[in-house]
């Protein structure tokens, strides 16, 4: 079985921002955040704002809702979805953050779907306090960003979206511009210990919740040890986005770190069997389930795990 995936061997190197003001570029925790208070105080200002702000379906902004007026508040809106659990810090595991859709169905190609919380990100996008001041914004022209490398609340709600499809020809015609649609649009809005906690940044105070309206125009997936498998399939992600790391074959290197996964001595790049093509996708072949299982491939279910060759240390 055959699919296909589009690997990005220069996303190792690309922008570590959220945005393109350098102020805004680090994603590290702040060692003297109280994590635990602010928590509280930030769910409070989030509360608030759902119950005072609504999705307006004709110019798809965040709008306040007017004195009398009786349009449904986001707190009420079955749009704005959950996500729980998100770790931070390395101890906090208790924070929730927020998003909602409303466009994308998203790129029919696999691997263009749903980023993970390590892959890049072509977005646009525009950064937003709670009371609406807008402090970065890249409405027109995308950029490219790796997640792993952003604040926590994009790497955990970008994964919630679905990149689009991109157009090559309009009317019959070749058009050199990256275009695209059906991209994965909507917002995120999470509290501060999942942005710049207690670090002012430009236009950013500090202890803000962020509101960001993004567009995922496209993803390509990083493939930290070069293996020809996209390190997506050598992590695992729970449904808050938080990682869990595996050494398949004991060897002391986590799986995406390492070149033979099996450690029977042939490299796992020549155990993929990988056809490249001109635009830069692969071609290669999957398990029987039709995706890489990278870890916990064996079930009682299923006794022999249907490992590919490069997981199978009696396949060379």
């Amino acid at each position: 079985m055959k699919k296909y995936i589009l690997l990005s061997f220069y996303c190792l190197i690309s922008f570590a921002i959220v945005s393109c003001d350098d102020d805004t570029s680090s994603s590290q925790p702040v060692d003297d955040f109280d994590h635990e208070s602010q928590i509280a105080i930030d769910q409070a200002l989030l509360d608030t704002y759902f119950e005072t702000h609504y999705y307006n379906d004709l110019d798809d902004g965040i709008w306040t809702i007017p004195d009398g007026g009786d349009q449904t508040p986001l707190s009420e809106d079955t749009n704005l979805m959950t996500i729980e659990g998100v770790e931070a810090n390395g101890t906090v595991t208790d924070y929730t953050m927020y998003y909602y859709k409303f466009n994308g169905e998203g790129s029919d190609a696999v691997g263009k779907g749903n980023p993970s919380p390590i892959d890049s990100v072509y977005m646009n996008y525009t950064g937003m306090l709670l009371d609406s001041t807008v402090f970065d914004s890249r409405p027109e022209y995308p950029i490219w960003l790796t997640l792993s490398s952003v604040v926590r609340g994009w790497s955990h709600g970008l994964p919630k979206f679905l990149g689009g499809k991109l157009i090559l020809e309009i009317d019959g015609v070749v058009d050199g511009d990256f275009k695209y649609e059906e991209q994965g649009e909507g917002y995120l809005f999470f509290p501060s210990g999942l942005g710049y906690a207690n670090q002012a940044q430009g236009g950013i105070p500090a202890n803000s919740p962020l509101v960001f309206r993004i567009a995922l125009n496209d993803v390509n997936l990083v493939d930290h040890d070069l293996d020809l498998v996209p390190t997506k399939y050598e992590l695992s992600f729970d449904a808050a986005g938080n990682i869990t790391e595996y050494d398949s074959d004991g060897d002391g290197f986590s799986d995406y770190l390492d070149i033979d996964d099996d450690n029977d001595k042939v490299l796992t790049s020549e155990e993929v069997e990988v056809e490249f093509l001109v635009n830069g996708e692969i071609v290669f072949d999957f398990n029987a389930a039709g995706e890489i299982v990278a870890k916990n491939s064996v079930t009682p279910e299923n006794p022999n795990g249907d490992l590919p060759a490069y997981k199978n240390p009696e396949i060379k």
